[in-house]
């Protein structure tokens, strides 16, 4: 199947499966190019954001700076 083929489907692809897919084919070209692929089978969940206290830091601030634009 050609990409040609393929961009219509994958336009119909849900959000999270498109996430799914571009963690994928980054694997495959980390894979092909010779770099370290970090091993993530079955940690992915384990290993969010959530579990993050500087994610959560810069989401706050950028919740404050997006709360302080659109309502004055």
């Amino acid at each position: 199947m050609s990409l040609t083929e393929l961009m219509p489907l994958l336009k119909e692809l849900s959000y999270s499966d498109k996430l799914l897919l571009l963690h994928f084919l980054v694997t495959e070209l980390l894979k092909e190019s010779g770099l370290a692929v970090l091993d993530t089978q079955g940690t992915v969940a384990s290993q969010g954001l959530h579990d993050s206290f500087e994610a959560a830091a810069v989401l706050a601030k950028a919740l404050v700076e997006e709360k302080a634009t659109t309502h004055g």
